[in-house]
């Protein structure tokens, strides 16, 4: 039997990085590197992951301050976890195994000043928040080690992931679909008819990791690329709303409340087409299935009193 491939997961206690490790952990050796399982497994220390990158395979690198309001409530940290973090792996690799290769978890809020879609790859970055900015930085540098030291490296951009009982659960699909269940209104901030996104389920998103983690695997030293992770298949704010009220056969009102400041502009819709090009991945689950499926994991939480706001 051949051995597994050794891969190194900085934030495998995250959201994404805990479905991958339950979903592929068959497939894959993975090696959890999270600071909420041990203080000193922070990608901020440099020195723990010299010692952690030898003898792997390659890095996924999830470990971050992922959501912008986050980043926006505490710039200083979201900006030294997702830059410096995202230099002390690349460094690690230079310094300690620099066979391996990286795939960096990035987001779609780097287009967030975009108001012409779909994006694709080559458009423009224009990000709006600190959390944007520090995402952007850590592709850069991607590309910078690729050219500069012969590491391989790839970016996902991660678009609008959702899933049921184990997300994260104040995220716009869960949290909907709680106010949903308990007939209780539903906020929407800004203009819920004009912000269009994507959204992936994310079992389409693990199949999309799987696939990368192929592909780079077979790259040559100083390989670099870019890709989103996206369904093509917008929605407004408004609608979805609207969509799981009808789903969860909800009493819910839905209430409108001014726009917050640093979210994505004008909203977020892209093309998959570099996707299915390099991976030949496209998403499966359509946005009913999915919320569906969402709907019935969640019913036990917020309907049996072991969720509190």
């Amino acid at each position: 039997m051949a051995q597994l491939k050794k891969i190194l997961l900085t934030g495998g206690s995250g959201y994404i990085g805990s479905n991958l490790t339950q979903v592929l952990g068959d497939r894959f050796s993975f090696i959890n590197f999270d600071i909420r399982n041990k203080k000193a497994d922070d990608v901020r220390n440099l020195n723990r992951l010299e010692e952690a990158v030898e003898g792997v395979d390659g890095v996924m690198h999830l470990a971050a301050i992922s959501r912008p309001k986050w980043g926006f409530e505490d710039p200083h940290t979201c900006v030294t976890t997702n830059v410096l973090g995202t230099l002390n792996v690349l460094e690690a690799l230079r310094r300690y195994n620099p066979q391996g290769w990286i795939i960096l978890g990035s987001s779609r809020e780097v287009f967030a000043g975009l108001n012409k879609f779909p994006v694709t790859e080559e458009d423009p970055k224009r990000p709006l928040n600190a959390y944007g900015v520090s995402k952007l930085t850590g592709e850069d540098l991607l590309k910078q080690y690729a050219e500069n030291y012969d590491l391989r490296s790839l970016v996902i951009r991660f678009c609008g992931v959702y899933t049921g009982k184990k997300d994260i659960l104040d995220r716009v699909i869960p949290r909907f679909i709680g106010l949903a269940l308990r007939d209780e209104s539903l906020t929407i901030e800004g203009n819920g008819k004009k912000k269009v996104y994507d959204y992936v389920y994310i079992t389409d998103v693990l199949a999309a990791l799987e696939k990368a983690i192929h592909f780079i695997e077979k790259k040559p030293k100083g390989f670099f690329d870019d890709i989103n992770l996206v369904a093509d298949s917008p929605i407004s704010t408004l609608n979805l709303a609207r969509f799981i009220v009808t789903l969860t056969e909800s009493k819910s009102k839905i209430t409108l409340l001014p726009e917050r400041t640093y979210d994505t502009g004008g909203g977020f819709t892209g093309s998959y087409r570099k996707a299915r090009k390099l991976l030949s991945w496209s998403p499966t689950v359509d946005l009913e299935s999915g919320l569906t499926r969402s709907i019935e994991e969640l019913k036990p939480i917020f309907l049996k009193g072991s969720y509190t706001r």
